[in-house]
């Protein structure tokens, strides 16, 4: 019997069911794939990296090496600062195009990184080859790692940290010069990626890997540290002189802890976004790692004890004040009050979930194959009712459909046990992949951190000077982002910015940034600023000036530029502009001779001054650098040449020459005992 032409059997409703859903699971999968790639808009990577990075790209088209930045208050190391990536060899990529266009796949090659370390760690670690796999893919979609999309120089960071590990446990099982050589290289890699805090924990988590091969430690630490003295040595500097070379109070320094409450948000991924989040701290937007991924680490946390204490004590230091363990570690460790923001420590939590992960995985597949599908439907089946039941209650839908995900996810993983260990991995790797990609499609930040043109200053925003920003920085958001970018806020005039951007380290003598915030009209007439940016009318008073552009929040303003020196003699003041302006050198030609030459830059140490040739000294007036004058010069020259950056290239000249050595020497060859 014919089956009418409007009927439609089962197996072909099934069929396509499944060919809708696998359409659908394939466009999220690109659309997340495409977004990856994409320059993604955070407030640090507007007014932070991005500027960075095309300074960077300017001065090393131009054939120099930026040791010095004079847009930044007014001037600051450039070099210096970890975040800057100067020496950091995948640096390089920013000279192939704008930095708008570069820094998606810039991240991206990060995060592929960071998935390929994982998978070899978890190779030495003892996974199978599945299990290695799973882990890579794991790490590389971790909703937690991908959110550091927002942080370049932490998820850089980050990415080294497996490699670090994995090179130690190869090291640990083999040790010999040529494992010591790769260690040193990856030290290198990591110290140069700019996040001090992930070198740390990577490591000591290399001091756990190799307590018992203390010379190969100490051999490959010390290479490392040579061959990126040039970095840490001037940052070394740069961190005595700063405001936080005195550390940091306790108080400031647990801002940004991972409270209590937010401790759910590691394992249900939509409470957070349907709960009241006031208060809250929010350095990360999103805290999830992974249902289908935690649910398989925790099997393997279960077995690996040691594994599971890790992640416990850093889960209690991100805690900050509440877990207290931090307020131990901030007050009697030493060196560790120069650091805060205690939710860093969740950093590695995606590289150790996924080693969790493995060798859970690994065991899972060693065990005996279930005779039922039941366990997963009936795990599905209760967290359903839960969440039902949640939501009748006026729990909340976030805490519903968060259930609900999460039973999914395990009905998805138990079910899976019934196939064969070839087509288990799939259809794990199946579930990891959905889920992470539904996720950041759907509530993930990546969404709207991701895509927008690249922000270009408007046409009627022309400074001929330095920019002054009086801003509220909580409003510079991403709701205004619009706005900031026609008024020329995310640009290179944001490194001209002298407004000081908290958290990060500015010279001392910290005269400049208190004097930013207390009395900044003062400060925009003293540092030589030509427009002031600001977001009050009510501050509009303390700026007379011309009305250059307005759009929404932000009016700027065009100031009297004055000169970028003072000339005093005869308590005649005279203002100059020099001939030669660039990054590390200033030349000025004087009209007359005169008492003293006050340049409107920061004072700090590597500057040095000529007068027609001659040393003179460069003393410090009120935080601007001064040079006295005998009366007849008629030609000043400064030149940044800071020793820290010389002792650091030698040191690290020095270093690759003994790298050199270590690679090409041949080692010993292994004779075997019947041909001795």
């Amino acid at each position: 019997m014919l089956a009418s032409p409007g009927a439609m059997s089962f197996s072909s409703r099934a069929r396509t069911v499944s060919l809708a859903c696998a359409t659908v699971v394939l466009a999220l999968l690109l659309s997340l794939g495409t977004m990856l790639v994409r320059q993604p808009v955070s407030p640090d990577i507007l007014f932070l990296f991005l500027p960075n990075a095309a300074f960077l790209r300017e001065q090393l088209l131009g054939g120099s090496l930026p040791l010095w930045n004079p847009l930044l208050l007014a001037g600051h190391p450039f070099l210096a600062e970890l975040q800057t990536q100067v020496l950091y060899p995948p640096s390089l990529l920013f000279l192939l195009g704008s930095p708008e266009r570069v820094l998606g796949p810039f991240l991206f090659a990060h995060l592929v990184w960071l998935g390929l370390g994982t998978w070899r760690l978890a190779r030495y670690s003892g996974a199978s080859r599945r299990a290695a796999v799973l882990a890579g893919l794991a790490v590389g979609l971790s909703p937690l790692a991908v959110e550091h999309y927002a942080h370049p120089n932490m998820l850089c960071g980050l990415s080294w940290v497996p490699w670090v590990w994995g090179s130690g446990r190869l090291l640990a099982r083999r040790p010999n010069r040529r494992g010591m050589v790769l260690l040193g290289v990856l030290v290198a890699c990591s110290v140069l990626a700019g996040s001090p805090e992930l070198t740390l924990l990577a490591l000591a988590g290399l001091g756990v890997c190799l307590w018992k091969r203390t010379r190969w430690t100490l051999g490959a630490v010390a290479l490392g540290a040579g061959l990126s003295a040039a970095t840490w040595i001037p940052f070394l500097e740069l961190l005595v002189r700063s405001d936080r070379g005195a550390g940091i109070g306790t108080g400031e320094a647990t801002s940004f802890a991972l409270s209590p409450a937010e401790v759910l948000d590691l394992a249900l991924p939509f409470v957070r976004f349907g709960a009241d989040r006031t208060g809250a701290q929010s350095f990360q937007s999103v805290l999830f790692v992974g249902a289908s991924i935690l649910l398989l680490a925790a099997f393997g946390l279960w077995r690996r004890k040691g594994l599971a204490v890790v992640c416990v004590v850093l889960l209690v230091l991100a805690l900050g004040d509440s877990g207290g363990l931090f307020t131990g570690f901030h007050r009697w460790v030493p060196g560790a009050s120069l650091f805060r923001f205690p939710i860093k420590f969740l950093s590695p939590l995606p590289v150790l979930l996924a080693l969790a992960l493995a060798s859970g995985y690994s065991a899972w597949e060693r065990g005996r194959q279930p005779t039922t599908r039941r366990p997963g439907a009936v795990f599905a089946m209760v967290c359903l009712l839960g969440a039902c039941g949640l939501a009748v209650a006026d729990a909340g839908a976030g805490w519903a459909v968060s259930l609900a995900w999460v039973g999914l996810m395990g009905g998805g993983l138990l079910a899976s046990r019934r196939l064969t260990p070839g087509r288990r991995g799939w259809a794990v790797a199946a579930v990891i992949v959905i889920e992470c990609a539904v996720f950041q499609q759907g509530v993930g930040t990546l969404a709207n951190r991701s895509g927008g043109p690249p922000c270009r200053p408007s046409p009627a925003f022309r400074p001929e000077g330095r920019v002054a920003y009086d801003i509220d920085w909580g409003r510079v958001d991403l709701a205004h982002r619009a706005e900031a970018c026609e008024v020329g806020v995310p640009n290179a005039n944001m490194a001209g910015g002298f407004a000081a951007l908290e958290g990060f380290v500015v010279p001392a003598p910290a005269y400049v940034k208190r004097l930013v915030r207390e009395e900044p009209e003062r400060a925009a007439a003293l540092l030589g600023a030509s427009v002031v940016v600001i977001d009050d009318e009510a501050k509009r008073a303390a700026y007379p000036g011309e009305v250059l552009f307005q759009n929404g929040s932000y009016l700027a303003l065009r100031l009297g530029r004055p000169g970028r020196a003072v000339l005093e003699s005869g308590g005649e003041r005279l203002e100059v502009e020099p001939e030669v302006d660039t990054p590390s050198r200033l030349a000025f030609v004087l009209p007359r001779g005169g008492e003293r030459l006050t340049v409107r830059d920061a004072w700090f140490p590597g500057w040095e001054a000529e007068a027609d040739g001659r040393p003179v000294p460069l003393l410090e007036a009120e935080g601007l650098r001064a040079i006295p004058l005998r009366g007849d010069e008629r030609r000043v020259e400064l030149h940044y040449r800071p020793g820290s950056f010389r002792t650091g290239l030698m040191v690290s000249l020095v270093s690759l020459a003994v790298l050199g050595l270590l690679c090409l020497r041949p080692g010993r060859r292994n004779i075997p005992m019947a041909s001795r």
